[in-house]
């Protein structure tokens, strides 16, 4: 299973530090994303072939940090 990692997110002009922790569910691989300021959201690989918010995650965290936290995740994979 992938280690936890924490990174530097650029995001609307700042440097946010995202701790990101992989589990595994039983629908899959899981990104519990940690981000001060941005409430808890988990990410996990969609049918789009990218990485999207898993279901009733993510009120109120913009898109663009999510395309962020998702490209940093697939560096790390």
């Amino acid at each position: 299973m992938a280690q936890n990692f924490s990174t530097k997110i650029p995001f609307d002009g700042k440097n946010l530090l995202a701790i990101v922790i992989p589990a595994l569910r039983n629908n899959g691989m899981h990104y519990e994303v940690n981000i001060v300021g941005f409430p808890r959201f988990w990410l996990r690989w969609g049918v789009s072939d990218r990485f999207e918010l898993a279901s009733h995650s993510g009120k109120g965290v913009p898109d663009a940090l999510v395309l962020a936290v998702s490209d940093e995740i697939e560096k790390r994979i």
